[in-house]
Parts: C-alpha cells; sequence; structure tokens
C-alpha cells in the first residue's frame, strides 16, 4: 500500500517539475476519477477477500474456492464498466469541479487516458488484494514494485515530450503489468484451486451478490479521501486561486500516502478478523485489533513528527510557487492533527466490514464525504486557506465521534 500511494507522488514530482502549479493542479482535480477506478478494484478485492476468509473460517472451503473465481470476473466486469463510464464523463465532470483554461486542458489530457485504460486498473488494484488475502504477500508485494519501476521509467521518457499524456499513460501501462503478473499467478495453480466446481450456477450468482454488498463500505473507504479532495479542490480554488490548489495538491500527497499506510494496516489485518469472526475465535480476533490500533498509534505519532521536514522540502521537490509554499506552512500544521483521527476512522470502518457489520461500516464510511466534509467546508472556508485546511481535521473528530455513538447504541441495544 505504500508504493501504491507512491504512484500519484510520482506523477506530480515529474508534472510540478514540468508544467508548475497549473499541472499539479490539473492532477489533482482530475485525481477523483483515478482514485473511483482504483477504489472499485480494491473494493471488490476486499469484498470478496471478506467472503472468502469468512467462509474458511466457517471450514466452508470448496464455496471459498469458488468464491475467487467469481471475483476474478467481477474485476473484469467492474473493469469494462468503468472503462465505458469514466471515458463518457470525464469532461463534463472536470468542468463541474472547476477545471478551466490550461488546467482544464491539462486535466482532460490525463483523464482520457487514464479512463482508457480503466480495465487493467482495476483488475491490477482488485488482484493484488487477493493476492495477499491468499498468503501471497511477497508476491503482491513485488508485483506492486515492478509496476512502480515500469512507472517511474515511462515517466522519465514520457513526461517531457507528453506531459500529462505520458504520466497517465505510464500509469495505466504499469498497473496493466501488475495485473498481468497476478493473473499469471493465479493461472498457476491448479484448476481446482482457482475455480473450485463452475462459476455458472445459481450459487456463484448468490457469491457475487454477497461480494458486491461486501465491497461497498471498502471501495468508500478507499474513495473517500478522493471524494474529499474533490470538496477540497473546489473550496480552495474559489478561496486561493490555482496556487491554492497547487498547495493543496502537494500536501495531499503526504496526505494521502499516509493514509494508503493506514490503508494497508487496515486490509493487512482483514483476512484475520474475517476468518477470527467466521471461526468465533473471539480472543484471537481481539488481539489483532489490539495489535492494529497499537500500530495506527505508533505511525500516527510518526507521520505528525515528518511535519516540519515536509513544510521544508516538499514545496522545493514539486517546484510550486511562493504563494503556494506559504500556504502549505499553515496547512501542514494544522492536517497533523488529523492523522491520528484519520486513523482511528478508518480502523473503525475496517473492523465493522471485516466482521460482518456492513451497514455500520457503510454509515460511517459515507457520513464524512456527503456530510461532514462539506459542511465543514462551507462553514470554515469563510477564514480563508487556513479554515479550509482545518475542514479536515474537524470533519475527521465528527466522523469519529458519530462512529462512537453507533456502536453505543448498538451495544445498548436490546436483544430480541
Amino acid at each position: 500500500m505504500v508504493i501504491v500511494g507512491t504512484y500519484t507522488n510520482i506523477d506530480g514530482l515529474f508534472i510540478g517539475n514540468r508544467a508548475g502549479d497549473d499541472g499539479l493542479a490539473a492532477i489533482n482535480i482530475a485525481w477523483p476519477i483515478v482514485a473511483f477506478i482504483t477504489s472499485l478494484g480494491t473494493g471488490l478485492g476486499i469484498g470478496a477477500a471478506v467472503v472468502i476468509n469468512s467462509l474458511r473460517g466457517e471450514n466452508e472451503n470448496r464455496l471459498a474456492e469458488r468464491s475467487k473465481t467469481v471475483a476474478l470476473w467481477l474485476l473484469v466486469i467492474g473493469g469494462l464498466v468503468s472503462t465505458a463510464l469514466c471515458s463518457a464523463i470525464y469532461s463534463p465532470l472536470l468542468g463541474l469541479l472547476g477545471a478551466s483554461g490550461v488546467v482544464k486542458t491539462y486535466a482532460e489530457n490525463y483523464s482520457l487516458v487514464i479512463s482508457l485504460g480503466a480495465l487493467f486498473q482495476v483488475i491490477g488494484a482488485g488482484a493484488v488484494v487477493l493476492l495477499r488475502n491468499e498468503g501471497k504477500t511477497y508476491s503482491a508485494l513485488i508485483y506492486t514494485a515492478i509496476g512502480l519501476a515500469v512507472h517511474i521509467g515511462l515517466d522519465f521518457l514520457t513526461v517531457k515530450r507528453f506531459a500529462l499524456y505520458g504520466v497517465a499513460a505510464a500509469t495505466v501501462v504499469s498497473q496493466a503489468v501488475v495485473a498481468a503478473l497476478a493473473i499469471i499467478t493465479f493461472l498457476k495453480q491448479k484448476p481446482a484451486e482457482i475455480a473450485g466446481e463452475t462459476a455458472s450456477d445459481e450459487k456463484s450468482t448468490r457469491l457475487a451478490a454477497k461480494i458486491l454488498k461486501n465491497s461497498i463500505a471498502p471501495f468508500g473507504l478507499n474513495f473517500v479521501p478522493s471524494a474529499t479532495l474533490l470538496f477540497t479542490n473546489f473550496f480552495a480554488l474559489g478561496s486561493g486561486g490555482t496556487a491554492a490548489v497547487g498547495a493543496y495538491a502537494v500536501m495531499s500527497y503526504a496526505l494521502y500516502t499516509y493514509d494508503y499506510i493506514y490503508q494497508g494496516v487496515c486490509d493487512g489485518v482483514q483476512p484475520a478478523l474475517s476468518y477470527y469472526r467466521g471461526a468465533g475465535d473471539t480472543i484471537e480476533e481481539r488481539k489483532t485489533v489490539y495489535k492494529s490500533i497499537i500500530t495506527l498509534i505508533c505511525l500516527s505519532a510518526a507521520f505528525v513528527a515528518l511535519t516540519p521536514a515536509a513544510i521544508v522540502f516538499l514545496p522545493k521537490i514539486f517546484s510550486v510557487s511562493a504563494e503556494a509554499a506559504e500556504m502549505m506552512k499553515a496547512g501542514f500544521i494544522i492536517y497533523a492533527f488529523a492523522y491520528p483521527l484519520k486513523a482511528a476512522v478508518k480502523f473503525t470502518c475496517s473492523y465493522a466490514y471485516s466482521t460482518g457489520k456492513i451497514a455500520v461500516s457503510n454509515i460511517v464510511t459515507y457520513l464524512d464525504p456527503f456530510l461532514f466534509t462539506p459542511i465543514s467546508l462551507a462553514i470554515l472556508s469563510g477564514k480563508g486557506t487556513s479554515g479550509i485546511w482545518a475542514a479536515l481535521p474537524v470533519s475527521q473528530f465528527l466522523t469519529l465521534l458519530a462512529a462512537a455513538g453507533i456502536f453505543l447504541i448498538l451495544k445498548f441495544k436490546p436483544e430480541h
């Protein structure tokens, strides 16, 4: 997940030095399209992993094996649908997101290539999750690292001549490489291990429905940062222009790298939580929860400690304007208050969907982007860019309070 989180940072690094604030703003405005595609693949993969490991915990191994084949087909279908959908709507969507002039031209160039290659990105993101769930953690790591190496190499070769077309193509090709390596790994397994019985009967249809149901929350949990980005871009553009969006773009590279690391912890413990819940092993489930919380606390402390270095070095590395660099000073300090809150929210949602509390995970996941973030931004945007940055910790705090309230209600709700 750390490697996945660097993909956009690499694009931003090359484009920031090639096209300045306009290029950074374009990638940031277009990023929700990229995030929708990859979150779809990740969501389907995690939804399948929850079903597979819950079945294994219940000793339903044949159904668990069949679920893998169903999941792979769902990734292909999801990739084809997202290719058609994103290719059709990316241009008007960018206009709705506030892009105009040179920024919109850059964003359209980037989004066109990303949309046409959505199939490979969905399969790549989902297949890596399935590999991790099968215990092939090192394979998933190696394939993702190979994809990153391909990405960097292609960025280096294409950015000067093709600008945003080039970095977008680098993203698609690198994900196609990851998808191919993952599929080859699955095909090398014995047929029974990936197919079980025939996948065209009523049981497979029910499995597909179950996977889709369990995919809603993990899709949202991976997409929520980008939905937040969408609203923040809109208010930042109105408050501070392209410089504010450029500043937010660089800050979001750090923020979403942290997000991916948090998500890596949450996704990493999901197979264990789902298995222990299916097996009814509450002792091991509780141990897994404690270890996860300790890990997230340590990571949050480390990210807060990195704030001074981020303020000094990131504006220089990404070649932002002096105006954007000044905005980032306050931004990084304010965002540091959000890191532990984000970790807590992510783990709460992940724990809920990993243990079968689908309704709870859905509510908590979607409260932030569709209620707390837009309200916080609308109220605090009158304070300038510092108010816009402050909307993040405020919205995360409100989400965490809502999650705690929901769990308390469930705890004391009388059983019938």
